[in-house]
């Protein structure tokens, strides 16, 4: 069982407002008493202790700056430069090898640690030009839509594949859609009218 199913979850906390912060440490300024501030503006005791440094610097207008909270370092190291010279060797070596081909050479060369993965192989091949981008696939033509020549009509058309092999009973005649509009249509080539 995995530590991440075993650890128990945290609490989600809405972030505080300036309105909040404002009157925690008005409250606090008044009172001393971080439990009595805490209560009055609805915050816990980790809130106080994690602005109390801001207020103490700038007062009452460095509570009303928010501060980023994306990581100050990234979790995902660059790839190392010996691996990029790596993934260049093999392909020029293999150029047939597709980027999840390279990416498992390089992974069984290290013992299969996940050194790389095939998106970073393709990058690192498209930096170094031993690969093309795809071309841009050209747009579909636009379809333009056949209409009935009167409202409230309908034209069907029924479409049958037949086999080289196989022989018709009997020969089949094409008409234009305009004609058989017109009258009634026999496959045999002879209208009903005659």
């Amino acid at each position: 069982m995995s530590n991440e199913a075993t650890k128990p979850k945290r609490p989600y906390f809405r972030p505080t407002t300036v309105q909040q912060r404002r009157l925690l440490f008005e409250t606090y300024d008044a009172t001393h008493d971080v439990r009595e501030a805490c209560g009055k503006a609805h915050v816990g005791r980790g809130t106080f202790y994690y602005w109390w440094p801001r207020y103490q610097a700038g007062g009452y207008e460095a509570l009303e700056q928010e501060l980023s909270r994306a990581p100050h370092r990234t979790r995902i190291p660059p790839i190392a430069e010996a691996i990029v010279e790596e993934v260049i060797a093999y392909k020029q070596a293999q150029p047939e090898a597709g980027y999840r081909s390279v990416a498992n050479a390089i992974r069984q060369a290290h013992q299969w640690q996940p050194v790389i993965g095939p998106t970073k192989v393709r990058q690192i091949l498209l930096a170094a030009g031993l690969v093309k981008p795809k071309p841009e696939a050209e747009p579909r033509p636009e379809v333009k839509a056949v209409h009935a020549p009167e409202a409230k009509q309908t034209v069907n058309i029924d479409l049958c594949v037949v086999p080289v092999s196989h022989e018709a009973s009997r020969e089949l005649v094409s008409t234009s859609l305009a004609t058989a509009a017109k009258g009634a249509f026999s496959p045999s080539g002879q209208s009903s009218a005659d």
